[in-house]
């Protein structure tokens, strides 16, 4: 009699595993009939029940129903659903059942759904990072992923996903998730993808976070990586001159000239630091070098002036201290014949910049020192109006 009741309650127990998962099948079945409602229904039943809720094949319907959801207009969040989904499958899968046993069962069902669904998300991304929709992308890119590390995968061997690790990091970037943006681009570093844009990004992402100590790090690293990317250097050397780490900047800009001596941007910015150091003249050396490898830059043309300007102010208060006439007449004509020279480079810079005030009031002085009114007029009239 026992024995009886032991196979009844036994068989009972199996009729009621096969019931729940039986939602799940028809669940299936539903799906592929284009009834998505009566599924999803079948499915919320399915999740209630402990015979049905930890079942893998509950999970890879479920994502298989927001995918159809997602193909039918039911909103982008549907295919990250989707994704959750086919990553719990995998999980409970490798647990098998509450003995520990049917490890790997559904492996290869799982595999198999994930080949289609795949694509259906990484389009997804795509066509949210097209439309700017940054924070679902950075998601959709994510999930790409993430799933592609499932241990099922193991054995495959399969490649980084260097591709959507470097856009999980723009996108990440894109809608200010710092962290995170951090995490990616490293990621591609690391696998050498994206080579100096990703170097350069997370530069970005350091300079707008406001984490300054990480970006000298990360400029050196990437110009020892990527020597022949003169974007790092440069941005390495503008940083060194915003922040006046002078001989750090120095040195990087000798590199720099070496291996690009025609780069006009080099020789100006290594006369601006001979300028702050007070070498003037190394400085206007430098300027000119710049200028005559691009006649029209107004920055050099601009300091080259002011340097020479100054040179002669100095010059006149040497001159006015001397209290000898003839002595004092020598001094003031040397002074004059520098402000002389200044000129021409101020004129040229009034010329590239037309509305500059320091120009105009430096040119408005000198054409008043040489009694050149008509152009001194012009000048005034200029300011006037500016003011």
């Amino acid at each position: 009699m026992k024995r009886v009741l032991f196979l009844l309650i036994a068989m009972i127990a199996i009729s009621a595993v096969h019931a729940q998962r039986g939602r799940v099948t028809a669940a299936s079945a539903f799906i592929d009939n284009g009834d998505l409602k009566a599924a999803r229904q079948r499915l919320e039943d399915a999740f209630q029940h402990d015979k049905s809720k930890d079942w893998p094949r509950t999970y890879v319907v479920a994502a298989r129903l927001a995918t159809e959801e997602y193909k039918k207009g039911g909103g982008q969040d549907k295919v990250l659903e989707a994704a959750g989904h086919y990553k719990r499958a995998a999980e409970l899968d490798q647990q098998g059942d509450a003995r520990g046993r049917n490890v790997g069962r559904s492996e290869k069902e799982i595999k198999v759904a994930l080949t289609f669904f795949m694509p259906e998300l990484q389009n997804a991304g795509i066509e949210a990072f097209n439309n700017e929709d940054y924070t679902f992308a950075m998601n959709a890119f994510e999930s790409v992923i993430n799933l592609n590390k499932l241990p099922l995968y193991a054995k495959d061997n399969l490649p980084a996903d260097s591709v959507f690790i470097y856009y999980t990091g723009l996108a990440a970037s894109r809608s200010q998730n710092w962290k995170k943006a951090e995490n990616y681009f490293l990621k591609a570093i690391d696998l050498r993808y994206g080579e100096g844009d990703a170097i350069l990004l997370l530069h970005e992402v350091y300079t707008e976070s406001g984490d300054s100590a990480k970006i000298t790090p990360n400029l050196k690293r990437g110009y020892e990586l990527f020597p022949q990317d003169d974007r790092i250097l440069t941005t390495l050397i503008n940083f060194f001159l915003q922040t006046q780490q002078n001989e750090e900047a120095l040195a990087y800009l000798e590199t720099a000239i070496n291996n690009d001596p025609n780069n006009y941007s080099f020789y100006y910015a290594r006369g601006v630091l001979h300028d702050w150091s007070k070498d003037y003249e190394n400085a206007e050396k430098d300027y000119k070098k710049a200028l005559d490898l691009k006649p029209d830059y107004f920055e050099p043309m601009l300091n080259l002036g002011v340097i020479i300007y100054n040179r002669a102010a100095d010059q006149m208060r040497v001159a006015n201290d001397i209290t000898d006439f003839r002595k004092f007449e020598v001094e003031r004509k040397k002074a004059d014949a520098t402000f002389r020279e200044s000129l021409p480079y101020m004129e040229k810079a009034h010329e590239l910049r037309p509305e500059d005030v320091m120009v105009l009031e430096t040119l408005r002085g000198l054409y008043y020192r040489f009694e050149m009114m008509d152009k001194y007029d012009v000048i005034d009239a200029k300011l006037k109006a500016l003011q």
